[in-house]
């Protein structure tokens, strides 16, 4: 017999030698004809077979991921009409794109036909790739320079307008402007766009949510980016940042899980220097302090870019300031300060960076003249004169803007301030910060409320304000609890329940 018979209704050719080295384009057209279009390697190798360029262009458009199943397809296609090429051009960069290979020659010589291509749309979307690729690579500036004018957009299908839109986030976002980005993330996020975008949608949703304080989203959108290694390392490292803020522990884990997942992905060492400051300053506030110490040396000595270098160098000050070392702090310090204060380099970044350094500054002189470090407990009644010029100074600087960053700077200055001034003028300060949006920002104000009261002799309400507050995992907040209850416990002449809460 010259068939054998496998099952369901298939056969196969009994002896292969008779079989020509190369099936005829007619019999792969045949084949591709017969096969359903669930059995995709049959699909797709009989319609590279038979020479059907325009079914086998739809099927890698469907999903630019098959293109692993056909190795070679790009130098094979150089013979191929130019807008067939130019069609498999596309489908090449997206690939690489979901990989984050932006170098690979294949892409490179993409890119390169889709920039000289006669179609404007497709130039259009040419630059949107590349400018992808340096967003992708931490160079912002030069991804800025490459984005066409956003109405060419309308050029696009939905897909790639998204795309688009979200190096435009991507950009903003780098520079400071969180509303700018976030209204170009909503304009993405209501486009109908194909699966193998919706990582990065998930990503910068989840950005810029949490940029503007909206925790639950945020974490949920976070959460369901679960392909792409450097988005998933860019989206673990987000989460962890988002629970710090937040005052829980599961965050070590998540950040742990996002700076590996970045290294192995090939991240940008600026990236990398970031995230492990970042990181930090997450040790730092464990009360980890040596292995904060040898994570912020590791980042001074990633970071290459100025910007970076300082930022790094900042979170290094505010570290030195917790152990104790105002010297050490100020040596990093100083040199930041005077990097933000005179960069022209991403003007509203710079200046948040600033105001914070500002503050570590501020933070580093109470640690100076009054002996206070930063970390708790703080305790107030201390005289710290050029600490409290500082701290004011920088209270009249910080802009009243809906973000969280800039809602923590002002209550981390105010609560340093408090410690500086008699109660009822730390009252008036701190009391229009009690009812902040975030739960971990809050608990803060309400502690360094609770200490100002109880230095004041409210020793009452001083107690009452930390029995209301709900759990607490932070270590830092569960000191400073700890000292104000005790603190009160002793003023109201407890001393057997204040020994006590500091056995517990």
């Amino acid at each position: 017999a010259l068939l054998d018979w496998v099952g369901e209704g298939l056969v196969r050719p009994s002896l292969r030698s008779l079989l020509p080295e190369e099936a005829p384009k007619e019999l792969h057209r045949l084949a591709l004809e017969f096969f359903p279009k669930e059995n995709l390697f049959r699909k797709l190798y009989h319609a590279r077979k038979a020479g059907e360029t325009k079914v086998l262009l739809a099927l890698l458009q469907e999903d630019p991921a098959r293109l692993a199943l056909l190795p070679g397809l790009w130098q094979e296609a150089q013979a191929w009409p130019r807008e067939d090429l130019e069609a498999l051009a596309a489908v090449v960069v997206r690939y690489r794109a979901v990989l984050g290979q932006y170098a690979h020659p294949e892409a490179e010589e993409a890119l390169m036909v889709l920039s000289q291509a006669e179609d404007s749309s497709l130039r259009t979307w040419a630059r949107i790739k590349g400018a992808e690729a340096k967003a992708d690579a931490a160079l912002y500036r030069e991804a800025e320079e490459l984005l066409p004018p956003k109405e060419d957009l309308t050029l696009l299908d939905e897909t790639a307008q998204a795309e688009g839109l979200l190096v435009m986030a991507a950009v903003e976002r780098w520079k400071g402007d969180y509303e700018k980005a976030a209204h170009f993330v909503e304009e993405a996020q209501g486009l109908p766009v194909a699966p193998f975008l919706q990582d990065r949608v998930h990503l910068w949703r989840g950005l810029v949510a949490k940029d503007l304080g909206r925790y639950g989203e945020a974490l949920e959108a976070l959460s369901r980016v679960g392909h792409d290694p450097l988005l998933l390392g860019r989206a673990r490292y987000q989460m962890g940042d988002l629970l710090m803020r937040l005052g829980r522990l599961e965050a070590k884990e998540r950040m742990e899980e996002g700076l590996k997942a970045l290294e192995e992905a090939g991240a940008p060492r600026d990236e990398v220097a970031r995230v492990r400051a970042r990181y930090a300053t997450l040790l730092r506030r464990l009360g980890l302090y040596e292995e904060a110490g040898k994570a912020i040396e590791r980042a001074l000595a990633e970071a290459e870019d100025p910007f970076t270098r300082a930022r790094v160098e900042s979170e290094a000050g505010i570290l030195e300031a917790a152990r104790g070392r105002p010297f050490a702090a100020l040596n990093l310090l100083v040199p930041a300060e005077a990097y933000f204060r005179s960069t022209q380099e991403r003007p509203k970044e710079a200046r948040y960076r600033h105001l914070r350094t500002l503050f570590r500054l501020g933070a580093t002189y109470l640690l100076l003249e009054a002996g206070q470090p930063y970390r708790a407990p703080f305790l107030g009644g201390l005289h710290a004169p050029t600490a409290r010029r500082l701290l004011e100074d920088l209270l009249e600087q910080i802009p009243w803007e809906a973000t969280d960053r800039y809602t923590a700077l002002r209550l981390d200055t105010a609560s340093l301030l408090a410690l500086l001034l008699p109660p009822a003028e730390g009252k008036t300060l701190l009391k229009p910060l009690l009812d902040v949006e975030n739960p971990y920002l809050r608990a803060q104000a309400r502690l360094s409320y609770a200490e100002v009261l109880a230095r004041e002799g409210s020793l009452g309400e001083a107690l009452a304000q930390v029995v209301a507050l709900p759990p607490l995992e932070d270590p830092g907040l569960l000191v400073q609890a700890r000292a104000v209850e005790v603190l009160a416990l002793l003023g109201l002449g407890e001393k057997e329940a204040a020994w006590q809460k500091l056995s517990e």
